[in-house]
């Protein structure tokens, strides 16, 4: 008696139900599934850190322990860093809403003489000075939660860092250290890696640039945009508009519109040279992803897991992409994921 068999259409409903809750699982877990993920991705990160101590004659529990102490240091030194300049900025608002009025009464008579009724725009109640006050009270509100999320990273790292030799071992040892699935494991561990390190290298460039862009301009706090961009650079095409945004309102204000024009000028070059021409070369053709899938992983990971997602949307869909590239069924799909110069042909 042969078993019954499931038609092509049941089967792709069942598949496509079990996705939807699993992302459905991800999305309600996300507050926890978030920071855990971070921290995953940080430990893959400073693994080779860790192995460097430890061929050095440290133990793993040491090795670790300096790791996470570094790791502490340099969160707090951070947040010092950030904590002090927001506290500056804080403290020159009410400079910056006189410069407001000027600037939108300057606004005001340019749209008069050009024939706008400007009597119905209330451009002085665009920015208001409590309103921006509210806004960076919401924001200091929001960094309990993510000082919360900050000690949950850590405090995983730390753990995975820990457990790192140990998971190695055991799962060469259940599975062989000549096993494909071990092989491949390892390849995208290595490809993942060289994501993160490249992305880093080449936000710093960003970061340094632009930092050095404003203060040639004199814009105040220079130094806090440029971290602002070096940050937000993780996120394809929409990281670094948002961190220019907020440097170029304050040159705006301080220095008039064509240092404006002069800092969007200046960003975009800094951009393409670190895009277009730095990133292709450092990235190996295992990074290899289509824009469009680029830029639909933000979306779809910043839905899925928040402000974590929106930072490992590119990791999320690298390893997705290695695991589809794992079965002759799915490795189409994984060709239609890279990019159209360096797609390759997987049979």
């Amino acid at each position: 008696m042969t078993p019954p068999t499931i038609s092509p259409p049941v089967r792709l409903l069942a598949i496509g139900a079990g996705i939807v809750i699993l992302f459905g699982g991800m999305r309600a877990a996300s507050s926890i599934l978030g920071p855990l993920l971070l921290a995953v991705f940080l430990a893959m990160v400073t693994v080779p850190l860790l192995r460097w101590l430890e061929r050095r004659g440290l133990p793993t529990a040491a090795a670790s322990g300096v790791l996470i102490a570094g790791l502490i240091a340099a969160s707090v030194a951070l947040a010092a860093f950030v904590g002090v300049a927001f506290n500056q900025l804080v403290e020159a608002l009410p400079a910056y809403q006189e410069q407001v009025q000027v600037r939108l009464s300057d606004l005001q008579s340019m749209l008069a003489a050009s024939g706008v009724d400007t009597a119905s725009l209330q451009l002085f109640d665009l920015l208001d000075r409590g309103m921006i006050i509210g806004q960076l009270a919401a924001f200091f509100r929001s960094l309990s939660t993510a000082v919360f999320d900050l000690v949950l990273i850590l405090i995983g790292t730390g753990f995975l860092l820990l457990e790192a030799s140990r998971l190695s071992t055991g799962i060469e040892q259940r599975l062989g250290p000549k096993s494909p699935l071990v092989g491949r494991f390892r390849q995208s561990s290595r490809i993942l890696i060289d994501y993160v390190v490249v992305r880093t290298k080449v936000n710093l460039i960003t970061g340094i640039g632009v930092g050095a862009l404003l203060y040639a301009l004199g814009v105040d706090f220079a130094l806090l945009w440029g971290l602002l961009t070096f940050v937000l650079s993780y996120i394809p095409y929409i990281g670094l508009a948002l961190a220019a945004l907020p440097a170029a309102i304050l040159a705006w204000l301080e220095l008039g519109p064509l240092a404006v024009v002069i800092i969007l000028v200046g960003v975009t070059i800094v951009n393409f040279i670190a895009e277009s021409i730095l990133f292709p070369q450092m990235a190996g053709e295992g990074l290899d992803l289509s824009p469009f899938v680029v830029l639909a992983s933000v979306i779809f990971w910043g839905f899925i897991l928040g402000a974590a997602g929106v930072f490992l949307a590119v990791p999320l869909t690298l390893a997705v992409k290695m695991l589809l590239e794992n079965w002759h069924e799915t490795r189409w799909l994984a060709t239609l994921m890279s990019g159209g110069d360096r797609q390759e042909e997987l049979t």
